[in-house]
């Protein structure tokens, strides 16, 4: 009989453990899938401001599905983000590596966030948002353009990640597949909603977050008398 090492014992342990938090958290996709939601149609208000954001994002799927795919500028932010998140927990950058056919960052430090980080922080919509909110604080500026390469970069990273979530990942399948995709999907939406809530007045994270427990809690409750009573 075949024994199994302590180690394998240990990463089959924790699969197991990200599976289960994976299924316990499923409510809370819907739960933070609705609260966008709700607070997303508030942004009707701003119909100028929104208008410049959807083109922005019509802009990029259309360049990304007829005319060029920025795979190296991906890349670039997708393994970057890897390398600041493994030095924000302590981690040395040991090798760090982009080409159009992929990239990779050689550190000593590992972790869910470092591992799945880059599938859920937009970095360049940050970049862009940092900026913004820089030369507007010493200039008074037209927020369009801003607004534009704000859902330029945000589709980005939507349609790029979805992309790369197809290819069997080294990262989605070190934490598990459910486990990553909800993971994943819950802070994309979250992240999203904060960079939201600094370019529209109209969307609250304070409303977002008390939206999200309020729709997770009636399905946490619901599946638990369905379960015992």
């Amino acid at each position: 009989m075949k024994r199994v090492k302590p180690k394998k014992q240990s990463s089959i342990l924790t699969l197991l453990i990200k599976l289960i938090i994976g299924i316990l958290a499923l409510p809370l996709t819907y739960g933070v899938t609705a609260a966008f939601y709700d607070n997303f149609i508030l942004i009707k208000e701003l119909a100028e401001s929104l208008r410049f954001f959807v083109w922005g994002i019509a802009s990029y799927v259309i360049l990304h599905l007829l005319f060029y795919k920025p795979t190296y500028l991906y890349v670039l932010g997708h393994e970057s983000v890897h390398a600041g998140l493994a030095w924000v927990f302590g981690g040395k950058i040991k090798s760090f590596k982009v080409s159009e056919d992929g990239g990779s960052v050689g550190t000593d430090k590992s972790n869910f966030v470092i591992e799945l980080g880059p599938y859920f922080i937009p970095i360049y919509a940050i970049i862009i948002t940092v900026i913004y909110f820089v030369v507007a604080s010493s200039y008074n500026i037209n927020g369009a353009l801003f607004v534009f390469l704000i859902g330029f970069t945000l589709a980005m990273h939507m349609v790029s990640t979805i992309e790369v979530m197809k290819i069997r990942q080294p990262d989605i399948v070190k934490s598990g597949y459910l486990f990553s995709i909800v993971t994943v999907y819950m802070l994309n939406i979250v992240v999203i909603s904060f960079i939201f809530s600094l370019i529209f007045q109209a969307f609250s994270m304070h409303k977002f977050f008390i939206d999200l427990w309020i729709q997770s809690k009636y399905i946490y409750i619901a599946v638990y008398r369905q379960l015992f009573f």
